[in-house]
């Protein structure tokens, strides 16, 4: 499924049901002052399949305790360097308040870094398009728990007695179907990067049209998380998602950015 796991020590005392509302916790850490569509994303494959996940966002809130004791799986965005150096940070304090919950990250530097995120705070690491592989390690982790009889335990192909790292996960390079980004957990654009126009500051959303890229340049992290590959956003969510925004007076500015 694109993603590797070596979970950490005290990751196998797992319990809860991902299932339960916030038994998801989903992290992002910094998107340049842009309402985090890598957080809102992935919430609406989720939400799609049954599950309830909790949004947080510490580039513009602070970091929740209840809402980390909550959750049985904490996924960590990490498009950029400045979100993986945060993210680190936001795992290590999450692993401190809840020992037994499963910590992910995903994005283009999760692939980039995978070696030292399993070595460190990460249980798995997911690369390229992540939204569905999200999906997969929550049903895989809830199957976990009830093949143990609720007492839980790491997903099979995950145990931490074969804690020697894996390799850095493959790309997924499927085309997904999207739906709408589920930004109602998120905090207000008022508290995002505005648009000054004519002196007078704006609120500002954005979109994605596209993911990946063609072009291999050696300076960019994008390659090596999708191999040269690009692909829309389906049409109709990106359009529905335009179209909100504007009739609630909202500036859009479609993004070509390949955050994963």
């Amino acid at each position: 499924m694109g993603f590797a796991c070596a979970p950490q020590s005290t990751t196998e005392a797992y319990t809860g049901r991902v299932k339960e509302p916030g038994g998801i916790l989903l992290v992002a850490c910094y998107e340049l002052g842009h309402q985090p569509l890598a957080v809102a994303w992935p919430a609406a494959f989720l939400e799609r399949r049954g599950y309830r996940p909790a949004l947080l966002d510490v580039s513009v809130e602070p970091f929740d305790s209840e809402k980390v004791r909550r959750a049985r799986l904490v996924a960590v965005s990490v498009p950029m360097h400045t979100a993986l150096r945060l993210g680190v940070a936001v795992a290590e304090r999450a692993r401190a308040v809840n020992p037994t919950c499963h910590i992910a990250f995903y994005g283009l530097y999760a692939t980039l870094n995978a070696e030292y995120l399993l070595s460190r705070v990460a249980d798995s690491v997911l690369g390229g398009e992540a939204d569905e592989a999200l999906v997969e390690l929550a049903r895989n982790l809830e199957r976990a728990r009830d093949d143990a009889g609720g007492r839980g335990q790491a997903p099979g192909e995950c145990r931490s007695e074969q804690r020697g790292l894996p390799p850095a996960p493959r790309p997924i390079l499927a085309k997904l179907d999207f739906p709408v980004p589920s930004r109602t957990q998120l905090p207000s654009l008022k508290k995002y990067a505005h648009v000054d126009k004519d002196g007078r500051l704006e609120l500002a959303g954005s979109v994605e049209a596209t993911r990946g890229c063609k072009h291999l340049c050696r300076h960019c992290p994008i390659p090596p998380s999708t191999a040269g590959a690009s692909s829309s956003c389906r049409g109709t969510s990106c359009s529905r998602t335009s179209a909100s925004r504007s009739r609630r007076g909202r500036r859009t500015s479609p993004s070509a950015t390949q955050t994963s």
